[in-house]
């Protein structure tokens, strides 16, 4: 199986599964062949099948020339006893049609176990995007945006973000901080501990960077509040080899699909002590190995972790080592009525806006404010607010309908 001939020294291409599109639309699909596990079980029995004097048995050439090999790896494949003979079979087919533009590509998150366990057949890996040309120079981290983006990211947050005006201050303070320091190579990833009642803007506030650094990609979130069980760690990063259906994590997944560098975890203090002790490593390393043993390197993210417990639960919660590798701890506030009544005035412009290019319709922002009261001014948390604004929006177009 291994004999001279086979050992090519090929190079295999990985790719980002978020870029296919531009991809596929670069090389044409009818110049990828996507090779499965059931076709080379096939091949595997024809060829070791025993033919009769003179007869030529033909199995299909490989005449492409990009061969996909994610489909013989994923699922229930992931073992590298179930793929490797797969994959032999289909290198070694190649091998005989004697195709030399052939290419093997492969979503990127496999690359490591195919060079790790096939290292006589490819000799090294390259990005697909780059050798296409399709590189995507889009910064969406912190670190390496131009000096005006994080002012602009200020802006933002000040324009979005209501309430709590020495928060928003210390963030960006921090997060320039920060750039300075993953720079000299101190630090890798930028961590915050933001506390505080519900609906005050604990989550908003990754959300918005993320807005910010990627509005193209998937927003990144994790709910710890699910997180307390003995299988914990594993619904996170995903099953041990071996156990059928449970190899991928929730985290690993999610930060694989998206090219955001905010992450949001949320109700924080609800995870087991295991969660906690990986966060504690992922926060000091920077990177984190799965469970499926591909690293994932965290250099330049921030990661948002929230929760609504107060300063002493802080203390009786968190593990001492853990609070110290936090680089903002920040306990939010109720907005204050002078913010309430400036978030107010700015959602009903918000919705009366849209009311009037999305549907023609026009409406009085003063008239809805006042229809309010004081009802509206009673609640502290936003959401509570945003829906009952939004109640009034709605009799306001009931009513022009």
């Amino acid at each position: 199986m291994c004999e001279g001939k086979y050992m090519a020294g090929l190079t295999l291409y990985t790719y980002d599964r978020k870029n296919w599109d531009a991809i596929s639309d670069t090389i044409k699909l009818e110049n990828i062949k996507v090779l499965t596990a059931q076709e080379m079980s096939y091949v595997a029995v024809i060829r070791n099948t025993p033919k009769k004097d003179g007869e030529e048995i033909k199995i299909h050439p490989f005449k492409h020339e990009y061969y996909d090999i994610s489909l013989l790896i994923s699922g229930d494949n992931e073992r590298v006893d179930v793929w490797s003979g797969h994959l032999i079979t289909a290198l070694q087919l190649a091998e005989e049609d004697h195709n030399k533009n052939r290419k093997f590509i492969v979503d990127k998150k496999y690359a490591s176990d195919i060079l790790s366990a096939l290292f006589y057949f490819f000799s090294d890996s390259a990005p697909l995007e780059k050798f296409l040309k399709l590189d995507d120079t889009t910064v969406t981290n912190i670190v390496d945006c131009a000096d005006e983006t994080i002012v602009g990211l200020g802006i933002y947050l000040q324009a979005n973000l209501f309430g709590n005006p020495k928060f928003k201050t210390r963030l960006i303070q921090e997060l320039k901080r920060f750039r300075l320091f993953n720079k000299l190579g101190e630090r890798k990833v930028f961590s915050a501990f933001v506390c505080g009642p519900s609906g005050i803007g604990k989550t908003l506030t990754a959300k918005l960077l993320h807005d910010f650094l990627a509005p193209n990609e998937r927003y990144i979130k994790i709910n710890l509040g699910n997180y307390s069980d003995h299988n914990a760690l594993s619904s996170l990063i995903g099953s041990p080899r071996g156990y059928v259906g449970s190899s991928k994590g929730e985290l690993s997944s999610k930060i694989a699909e998206s090219k955001s560098t905010v992450i949001l975890i949320d109700e924080f203090e609800k995870a087991s002590q295991e969660v906690h002790n990986f966060f504690l490593e992922l926060l000091a390393d920077g990177k984190f190995t799965d469970s499926q043993g591909r690293e994932y390197d965290l250099n330049k993210y921030i990661i948002i972790f929230t929760s609504n417990i107060d300063e002493n639960e802080f203390n009786r919660k968190i593990p001492p080592e853990l609070r110290s590798r936090f680089d903002l701890v920040y306990k939010m506030v109720l907005l204050s009525k002078e913010e309430k009544t400036a978030y107010i005035q700015y959602k009903t412009n918000y919705y009366v806006e849209q009311a009037k290019e999305m549907m023609g319709i026009s409406l009085e922002s003063d008239s809805i404010i006042a229809n309010m009261g004081s009802k509206v001014m009673s609640l502290d948390n936003i959401r509570f607010i945003t829906r009952e604004i939004e109640q009034y929006i709605a009799a306001a177009v009931e009513e022009k309908q």
